[in-house]
């Protein structure tokens, strides 16, 4: 086929790629902006996948506001109206345990009342009779029995307050708005309603404190930032490219044909990742938009090499163009063997990029006509001193010693699993949080236990068990909390034990109570047919109810392989308390996690992986360099594979080294590629040395700027990335020069 004929089905070929990309962007759900998507996929069992699973949802699917202030009940109250009025689920009753147990407070017994005797019960009667409406109160329930069981299983911090729960902490009212999203709180939709209720808030209420609770609050924390650096970074970079190109090329035509293969990059990866993977997430856009930034090199290589050389250029040129290409594209895809969906999404968006930018090179721009400035053969006269002269050698041995040292600090590498690298929110956001979590003393369910059971009584049963060495690391401080579902739902034979036990205290307690208070003589008659004729409160019943609907993300029930689960959350733990913990989930039945830990260890093991994929990556290139270019492979080598080691040693010094920064390696070592290729074909041309100049000062534009940013993730691979292009353009010259007693 013709160059013609294959410039035409390319032009073609973009044109069918912005109409899908038109399509794709009607769509709601095609920006994503999920953090957790660049979370590898578990290879834990399945039993803890749903138990992860359920918790996460049920964490996705809530909010918790805690307001503060002069007038906190107001703000509240106005606060709850406006999460209301713009179409999120704020709660609008409050919750009564009291009405909807009622029926079943026979079998719900506290402890309290299970030690009381026959005096103590007549005295607590007598006592509730005193209270207004007490004679009605007695006649229904004599004991209080209900009463008793929830101020014992419901005793939280808060208290309603003038209608609306709270509670007090140093001096301070905080009055409590939650409530339950009906769509997904990465809907951008969503998190601007959320936002736009906030604004007004704060506009009305200026002096009222808030602390939030809730997926949605870090999603739309994370999804602004994403767009804020996408527009600030990705500016930024834009700028200093079109300004570095000014003074290079000192044509407006040149600079817009420069700019034409990362248009036509974009154009081509945007919508292909948006159709294979069901849409884009945001990081990938930021990081994919950075990396396209490099597809400019094809563009310099060309346009330097016309305007320098020949307008025409042989075969030699594009074998070293493709061969650069083709190396890239080896250093990029190795992402893909990552079990992480986001690194898999962002090397696609790369490596189609980049091939879009090639084509686009190779097809069009090498047939358009050529436009020529001084300025741009001044330029390469500029950077033509730089290169070594033959006969140094104080350069080489400063090189080596850099190189030796770089190595020994690399043997004390440490490799960090630390979640930080994936975690976009605020600190303050994240301090919030847990202070909300403290407030209302609520588990924080990063740790948990997992139960089973043959069936569902059982399994209540043995989490009521469970109840005694829980409550021994509570009272001891080492565990600040925990809860599970037979702490308000209890088995149907403790329910039993508790009517027997009631049905006792009745028998033994209210011929006491009628003869010092006059009561008739039926009500012991009454309370004894109410007790036989109430219904038992069973977990369907429970957990469909308001009160039990926070139960309902541990109780994971009857599973399809055998057996029943429930959770035990967990709230901060000492380490005695996890000591004893790990010791409880010896018994077959038990088995504790702890997500965060086991996150950690995952993504170190992730990151020892790609270091391992990493040496491998230059063991593969450096052979089939050597293959291709022979004695001259040293040369191709030498700036990226300088530049990963002397990088290493650098990041080395100042800590462990996490998985972003071993993909910031991998994309040094792509681009250092570009320039080892070309300088190992081209060792004495002066437009090789302006173009891989003006290639590493707009990748460092690219990626160096992510080095700024507010996402771990960027900022981990932006640094990488300053340091080690940095690293490849010094090693530039050497590759260039002769090595000392050595020829080409």
């Amino acid at each position: 086929m013709s160059q013609r004929a294959l410039a035409w089905l390319w032009a073609a070929l973009l044109l069918v790629c912005t109409a899908l990309l038109l399509t794709q962007l009607r769509q709601p759900d095609f920006w994503d902006t999920r953090i957790t998507a660049l979370l590898p996929a578990s290879d834990q069992s399945a039993r803890l996948q749903r138990a992860d699973n359920q918790l996460a949802g049920a964490f996705e699917s809530q909010f918790v506001l805690l307001v503060g202030g002069p007038q906190p009940v107001a703000a509240a109250r106005d606060l709850k109206q406006r999460l209301q009025a713009v179409g999120l689920s704020a709660d609008q009753t409050d919750n009564r345990p009291d009405q909807q147990l009622d029926a079943y407070r026979y079998g719900l017994l506290s402890d309290e009342l299970h030690a009381a005797d026959s005096e103590q019960l007549s005295a607590r009667a007598l006592e509730r009779l005193l209270l207004p409406g007490g004679s009605e109160a007695v006649s229904r329930d004599p004991f209080g029995v209900l009463d008793s069981w929830l101020q014992e299983r419901f005793s939280g911090p808060l208290r309603l307050r003038q209608g609306m729960p709270g509670l007090q902490h140093d001096g301070q009212l905080w009055v409590l708005v939650s409530g339950q999203l009906q769509a997904s709180p990465y809907a951008l939709e969503v998190q601007q309603q959320l936002h736009s209720a906030l604004a007004a808030f704060h506009v009305q209420w200026p002096e009222a404190q808030l602390l939030r609770s809730g997926l949605i609050f870090h999603a739309a924390a994370g999804a602004t930032q994403a767009q804020r650096e996408m527009s600030s970074l990705g500016l930024a970079s834009v700028l200093g490219l079109c300004l570095l190109f000014w003074l290079v090329f000192r044509r407006l035509r040149t600079l817009a044909l420069l700019l034409v293969p990362i248009a036509c990059g974009l154009l081509l990866a945007l919508p292909l990742t948006g159709l294979l993977f069901g849409g884009v997430n945001l990081l990938t856009l930021v990081f994919g938009v950075s990396i396209i930034g490099i597809a400019v090199d094809y563009a310099l290589h060309l346009q330097c090499q016309r305007q320098l050389v020949a307008e025409q250029p042989e075969q030699r040129f594009w074998s070293a163009l493709l061969l650069g290409l083709v190396t890239t594209l080896v250093a990029y895809l190795g992402q893909l063997l990552t079990p992480m969906p986001g690194l898999r999404q962002m090397a696609c968006f790369a490596a189609l990029g980049l091939l879009g930018a090639w084509l686009t090179v190779r097809l069009w721009l090498a047939q358009w006509p050529l436009s020529v400035h001084p300025a741009t053969a001044a330029a390469a006269r500029r950077l033509a001193p730089l290169r070594l002269r033959e006969g140094q050698r104080w350069p080489w041995i400063s090189l080596l010693v850099l190189l030796l040292l770089a190595l020994a600090a690399i043997s004390r590498l440490q490799f960090s699993g630390s979640l930080q690298q994936l975690n976009p929110s605020p600190p303050q956001l994240i301090a919030e949080q847990q202070q909300v979590q403290t407030l209302l003393q609520q588990p924080g369910g990063s740790r948990y236990l997992l139960v089973s059971a043959p069936d569902g009584q059982a399994l209540l049963q043995r989490l009521e068990s469970l109840d005694a060495p829980l409550q021994q690391l509570l009272a001891a401080g080492e565990l600040s909390a925990y809860t599970h579902t037979a702490r308000h739902l209890p088995s149907l034979a403790r329910q039993q034990y508790n009517r027997h036990a009631l049905r006792q205290g009745y028998l033994q307690a209210l011929p006491a109570l009628r003869a010092a208070s006059g009561l008739p003589e039926r009500l012991q008659q009454q309370a004894v047919a109410a007790l036989d004729a109430a219904p038992l409160l069973t977990a369907a019943l429970w957990l469909d109810s308001s009160a039990g609907a926070p139960d309902a993300a541990l109780w994971l029930g009857a599973q399809t392989e055998g057996g029943w689960l429930a959770i035990i959350a967990l709230g901060e733990a000492s380490p005695a308390a996890i000591s004893a913990l790990q010791q409880l989930a010896i018994a077959p039945d038990l088995l504790y996690h702890d997500r965060v830990a086991s996150l950690s260890a995952q993504l170190a093991h992730l990151a020892r992986s790609m270091a391992s994929w990493l040496a491998l990556a230059v063991l593969l290139l450096g052979l089939l360099l050597c293959w291709r270019l022979r004695r001259a492979a040293w040369r191709a080598l030498l700036p990226p594979v300088g530049a990963v080691v002397l990088t290493l040693g650098c990041l080395s010094l100042v800590g462990g080294i996490g998985l972003f920064h071993l993909l910031g390696l991998l994309l040094v070592l792509g681009i250092g590629l570009d320039a080892g290729i070309f300088s190992a074909q081209e060792p004495d041309s002066e437009a090789t040395w302006l173009a891989v100049s003006l290639s590493c000062a707009s990748s460092l534009l690219a990626f160096g700027l992510l080095a700024f940013s507010a996402t771990p993730a960027l900022h981990f691979l932006g640094l990488t990335c300053l340091l080690g292009l940095a690293f490849t353009w010094a090693l530039v010259p050497f590759a260039r020069a002769e090595r000392p007693g050595f020829s080409h």
